[in-house]
């Protein structure tokens, strides 16, 4: 997230962090809690061939999902009202890479009847112009880490 803060600074007139000392804690703390939710999300990333474990795994990160759905959204279109800020370009992220593995796996972890806030919002944020242009298209993603992954597995048997 420095290169976001970079840019919040260097384009001041389309701010990303809030500048309400609390609010702006507040996205701090959301901007940690995504990267919190990565270690969650890796062995998704993985081919697991176990039911038990690969439920459990998705059970992992259904829980860090239901904290945002319940404790963060709030009825709002973007974490920053009617504007992308931080908090979405750092959850966007995290709900891309959990999108991507379950196009991957066949796995579904984000169902919008589950988290119908999350969903809502995840919608708006990939509808909104800026990110549409520049969000990665979801079968080329796949397409490009299927190989690595590959790769990945081949080195470590």
């Amino acid at each position: 997230m420095i290169i976001v803060q970079y840019i919040d600074e260097v384009w001041p007139q389309n701010p990303l962090i809030p500048h309400d000392p609390y609010e702006r804690a507040q996205a701090r703390f959301w901007v940690a809690y995504a990267d919190q939710m990565i270690p969650a999300v890796k062995p998704l990333f993985h081919v697991i061939t176990d039911d038990e474990v690969r439920e459990k795994a998705i059970e992992r990160v259904r829980e860090h999902l239901r904290v945002i759905e319940n404790q963060c959204l709030m009825d709002k279109k973007f974490f920053g009202g009617d504007t992308i800020n931080i908090v979405d370009i750092a959850l966007g992220s995290v709900i891309k890479f959990i999108v991507t593995v379950e196009d991957l796996n066949q796995l579904k972890v984000m169902e919008d009847y589950k988290f119908p806030h999350l969903y809502s919002w995840f919608s708006n944020f990939k509808d909104a112009p800026i990110i549409k242009e520049n969000i990665p298209n979801g079968e080329k993603l796949v397409a490009c880490i299927k190989p690595i992954r590959g790769q990945m597995y081949a080195r470590s048997s």
